[in-house]
Formats: structure tokens, sequence, C-alpha cells
């Protein structure tokens, strides 16, 4: 049987960036703080609601303030990511002949679950993905290896019968963490030569490695 593969979200399947940018800037208004332009604001995602906004407030700032922030974001990003949130080119073909295939798929991201689950139904609405997580509170989050738990569980399967496909250091240290074998894709929001040497540079090269 071939692995269960599992997908991170932001800057793998989805650009999201300009939805969260939006809704990032509008929190640090209403806290008059100064606000950062789409490519910064790039260099803040991947681990997390809070963490996007810790920094993304002056270093030196409370956790309190950050936290204040982090409450102003979620209410803005229930607005912004329904027109700042797109598949990549290509992606949708993709899932769909996965999925076509019967290959197990999942997502697993450090977005905010409701978020995560909104998103994925919205632009994916067939449904391809047996299994959908993001970040809930209490749980822990990439690059925990703890993170991967669930997926493990609901397929009864083991780190090796799994692939995780990812955008960033963060996905290849969770990967590494659990075990699971990792496959860098090139369009996301890191560098790809930071993910090492399993990167493939377009969505028709991860497809024929996903073959």
């Amino acid at each position: 049987m071939p692995p269960a593969i599992v997908f991170d979200l932001d800057g793998t399947l989805v650009d999201s960036l300009p939805g969260i940018a939006t809704a990032l800037n509008a929190a640090l208004a209403e806290q008059e703080l100064p606000q950062h332009p789409e490519g910064k604001v790039r260099e803040f995602v991947g681990s997390g609601a809070f963490m996007l906004c810790r920094r993304a407030i002056p270093t030196g700032a409370s956790d309190e303030l950050a936290r204040q922030v982090e409450t102003g974001f979620k209410h803005h990003y229930a607005e912004s990511w329904t027109s700042g949130t797109s598949l990549f080119p290509g992606i949708a073909r993709l899932i769909d002949s996965l999925a076509a295939q019967g290959r197990r798929l999942a997502v697993l991201s450090n977005k905010p679950d409701a978020f995560t689950r909104e998103i994925v139904d919205h632009l994916f609405p067939d449904e391809p993905f047996g299994l959908v997580r993001g970040q809930l509170d209490g749980s822990p989050r990439k690059p925990d290896p703890a993170a991967f738990q669930p997926i493990f569980d609901f397929w009864g399967i083991q780190p090796h019968d799994t692939l995780l496909v990812g955008d960033s250091t963060i996905d290849r240290q969770t990967a590494e963490a659990a075990k699971v074998p990792f496959l860098g894709v090139a369009w996301g929001y890191e560098p790809p030569g930071i993910l090492g040497l399993e990167v493939a540079s377009t969505v028709e090269d991860l497809r024929k490695r996903l073959r």
C-alpha cells in the first residue's frame, strides 16, 4: 500500500499570505503598532497564530500584547481569508488525481483548527482528505512529533507508512522528529535550499514523485 500523504497547508497547498497579512496588519493597527509589508509577513508564518503575532510586534514587547494582537488577528482573519487564500496552480488537479487513485490523504497545519477546516472545506469541496488537523488549544503543534499521532491513530499506521509534504523548516524538522519521510516543495514561503535534497520544483514534479 502506498504511504499516506500528509500535506502542510499554508505555502504547500494554498497561498494564504495575502489574507494573513491583511488580518495581521489590521490587528497591529488596532494596537497602534507598526505594520508590515506582505514580504515581511512571509517570514512570520509557520508556527501558529500566536507566534505569527509575537514575531510581528516589537522585540521586547510582552506576551500579553502578543495575545491581544492574536485576538484581533483571528477576528479579522475570519473575513480576510476568503478573499486572500487560493490554491497554488495545479494543486486541485493533483489532489483530485491522488484521491481518484484511492490514496490516503491528510492535512496537518499549525493554523488554528477552525480556519484550517474552513479553508480546506471551501477549496476542496469534494472532501478528498481523510483527516484535516489544525492547531488545537493544548495539543502539540509542529515541529513536535506528537502532532503526527492523530494521523497514525486514524489509519492505524506507522511513521514509515507516511509521507509529509511541506514548504518549511518546521515541516522538515517535524518529519525528522517523527521519523516520517519528507518531501519539500519549492513554491512556498521559505527558500527551497534549506529543505534538503528532496524538493519538488513544480507541482508537476511533485505529481511524478508521488507516483
